[in-house]
């Protein structure tokens, strides 16, 4: 019954705060509801940039931080899809779906993902990613507790930011979120020094990222820092020696 389920959801984060579990709350207990892997949330609507909200574990964070960087990968294809996305058999999958992440997700230890859509009605909040690290499908339980835990995180993130000023993040949303506010602030540095949008900045800190291998919050720590800045004469990156990345 889903009254039981719901039940069952909010012992788990009663006992997550109780326990001071690491990870967010609200994907920690995504994975233990599904016994899955590991569990991550990314915030964002269909066309728009996305956000890692929470992860429950390192192996989810890094799988969020490809999808993120990447812009491909279950949790942005179910911020636009109207059902669940999955991948059941990732290293056999074929390529062209997932072309950049489907490898990366691979090398992370991910056998299978899934990816429901985090919304109320018709307004899309982001979406839900799970994975494990065998492939395999989902089952019929597996499958709706995914979906009520994701309608308990819009839920969730909606009553957060109701008491909010226009414009701010609620404490309560700053507080339970893992995502780096560095990456915010390089983007809107890069902004300013390539005269360009907000959006674009984070397209080409993610492009760059990926170019050289590593990770979007240390390429974003390099730029806040300004070891590293984009010079808009020759549209490239350069270090803080003038050499160019």
């Amino acid at each position: 019954m889903p009254t039981d389920r719901l039940t069952t959801i909010f012992e788990l984060l009663a006992r997550h705060e109780r326990t001071g579990a690491e990870g967010g709350a609200l994907c920690s207990v995504a994975a233990d509801l599904t016994d899955l892997s590991g569990a991550g949330i990314v915030l964002g609507s269909a066309g728009r940039t996305m956000t890692t909200f929470c992860t429950s574990n390192n192996a989810a964070q890094s799988l969020m931080d490809i999808e993120t960087m990447l812009g491909e990968g279950p949790g942005v294809d179910a911020c636009s899809s109207e059902g669940s996305v999955d991948e059941v058999n990732l290293p056999t999958a074929h390529k062209a779906r997932w072309l950049a992440y489907t490898p990366l997700a691979v090398s992370a230890g991910a056998g299978a993902v899934f990816g429901f859509p985090v919304r109320i009605g018709a307004v899309r909040l982001g979406a839900l990613s799970l994975f494990r690290n065998e492939p395999g499908t989902l089952t019929e339980t597996q499958s709706s507790d995914a979906y009520l835990m994701s309608s308990v995180i819009a839920r969730a993130i909606l009553s957060f930011q109701a008491g909010a000023l226009p414009g701010t993040l609620a404490a309560e949303l700053e507080r339970e979120a893992t995502f780096d506010f560095s990456v915010h602030q390089a983007a809107g540095m890069v902004a300013v020094q390539g005269s360009m949008s907000v959006g674009d900045a984070l397209v080409a800190l993610r492009a760059h990222a990926f170019a050289i291998g590593v990770p979007l919050a240390q390429l974003a720590i390099s730029i806040v820092v300004r070891d590293i800045y984009f010079d808009p004469n020759s549209d490239t990156w350069r270090d803080d020696l003038g050499s160019e990345s």
